[in-house]
């Protein structure tokens, strides 16, 4: 055990010790050795909900110092409310796509729409994917194009403005963190020739390559981790770009590193299935200690080799108390080098200190028994308000219908549906605010068995009624039937159905 322990916490402390010596490199940007050569760059600004800071984005976008014939810029709608009337002004040149669909259909799916109609576009180099909760500089992609000489894929630096005072300690902790790995840790990744996990968020990414490796999936931080190991199979590693910067509000921070069990999960999964050094490298990274597991590392083996001297390591060499004390030393040496280049203001290291307080708290409250304690007596102390109605239903192969059963559930104002066909049943993973959405859920696990749910909701003659209530399960059918008269209206609700069914094709949204 202590074998184990010995090598996996010193091939961490070799690891660290050269990422520290790495980052020593100067990161200073040197102007004449700027490419002649004007990429031609798509941003592509993606908003949903409220419009927020929207339109500020799309004034500072449109007065960059880059050359105005060589990129171009797409706002992305995704049911946005209210969304500001500039943006639709012809003379700014800015090509609106906007989805007034039921709900959202996510970052994810309208930045793959929007990269597939755009793939074969002769002019294009290189994509800027954002969302609009950002701001940047005037040389924003003055600066993007220098470095897409040097990275097919890389991340901006994201500085978080506004006072400390708007969050609570532990998301300053969170912050402080966050900026500790990206202003050290991913910038010397990137020096090194590695791969960093990619954010949503923020990123840039040549038009070839993207067409290459595919279609995004977005769906949290570990579906990007996900595609960060795409990109790393392809022999691709993601460049982390502190020159390029992006400034968002500290109240819309979020903190982007997976969970280490969903980590463990990905290496799980991967370990067996890396072919080059980035892929590898990459999936054994995501098993590094924090800075709390370190401490408990090191604690054990001074201990241990304190009390009961030294111990035989793989059989070919002894391993005492001053030799760890040394690499322990040496470990601290290293972060204290990493500081430097982390970029903390004085109250800074306060919170970044405290974070190894902040991982043992969260492995307490998220330690099994006492999880599983905590979620039985919030659920034994909650009364449920639990309504249910079933309804008849119509799947298709294409060739054959089958009739069905879906039973709508409503757990304290949260939504599921349970789909039942031949006394077998399957219930929606996850509780949704809206029945359309726990409707939308079912059809997608449909969809992957090539199977449609042929209902009012999924049908493209539907339009939905937003009557101010959470489900809006009302709606209007817009169907051309036979003997209908114009400027009727057919009242509908998302779980019926009719023969003039015909499936909602989502191009159609635009």
């Amino acid at each position: 055990m202590f074998t184990i322990l010995y090598l996996y916490i010193t091939i961490f402390t070799v690891y660290y010790i050269l990422l520290s010596i790495i980052s020593l490199k100067s990161n200073r940007k040197i102007r004449d050795k700027y490419t002649s050569k004007d990429s031609n760059i798509c941003v592509i600004v993606y908003a949903s909900g409220e419009a927020g800071t929207l339109e500020y984005l799309i004034r500072q976008l449109k007065s960059q110092s880059y050359d105005k014939k060589s990129y171009s810029i797409y706002v992305i709608l995704d049911k946005v409310e209210n969304p500001p009337e500039f943006i639709f002004q012809t003379d700014l040149g800015i090509n609106v796509v906007n989805i007034n669909n039921m709900e959202p259909i996510g970052k994810s799916q309208a930045y793959s729409i929007v990269a597939e109609k755009l793939s074969e576009a002769p002019y294009l180099d290189a994509y800027v994917f954002m969302d609009s909760k950002n701001y940047v500089d005037s040389d924003f992609l003055e600066n993007i194009n220098f470095y897409l000489t040097k990275y097919p894929v890389f991340i901006p630096m994201i500085n978080y403005i506004g006072e400390d005072s708007e969050l609570g300690f532990w998301d300053n902790v969170r912050i402080a963190y966050s900026k500790y790995i990206s202003q050290f840790l991913y910038n010397a990744r990137t020096h090194a020739g590695l791969t960093n996990l990619l954010n949503a968020d923020a990123f840039i990414i040549k038009r070839d390559l993207l067409n290459e490796i595919g279609s995004f999936d977005f769906k949290d931080k570990t579906s990007e981790a996900n595609y960060t190991l795409k990109l790393a199979k392809k022999n691709i590693a993601v460049g982390s770009v502190n020159d390029v910067k992006i400034y968002r509000e500290i109240e819309n921070f979020d903190f982007r590193i997976p969970s280490l069990s969903k980590r463990t999960e990905i290496f799980r999964e991967n370990w067996t299935k890396t072919d080059n050094i980035i892929s590898f490298e990459y999936i054994y990274s995501l098993l590094a200690p924090n800075w709390l597991v370190c401490i408990l590392c090191y604690a054990i083996l001074l201990s241990h080799t304190y009390h009961f001297g030294a111990f035989k390591v793989l059989g070919f060499f002894n391993v005492g108390y001053y030799g760890i004390l040394i690499t322990t030393i040496m470990l601290a040496l290293a972060f204290c080098v990493s500081l430097f280049h982390a970029g903390i203001y004085a109250k800074g290291y306060l919170y970044l200190f405290s974070y190894p307080l902040l991982s043992i708290w969260h492995i307490i409250v998220n330690f099994p028994p006492i999880r599983g304690i905590r979620n039985f007596i919030q659920n034994k102390n909650r009364k449920h308000n639990i309504e249910k109605m079933t309804a008849d239903v119509i799947v298709t192969d294409g060739k054959q219908d089958y009739m069905c059963k879906i039973e709508l559930i409503s757990d304290d104002g949260l939504a599921r549906v349970k789909f039942i066909n031949k006394g077998k049943t399957y219930t929606t993973k996850n509780n949704h605010l809206r029945m359309v959405d726990a409707l939308k859920e079912l059809s997608h696990k449909l969809n992957d068995y090539g199977l449609s749910l042929k209902v009012c909701q999924c049908c493209k003659y539907f339009q939905p009624v937003v009557d101010g209530s959470t489900n809006m399960v009302q709606g209007l059918c817009k169907c051309p039937m036979q003997g209908r008269v114009e400027g009727d209206i057919i009242n509908t609700l998302i779980w019926n159905t009719c023969p003039n069914f015909e499936k909602e094709n989502v191009v159609k949204l635009f």
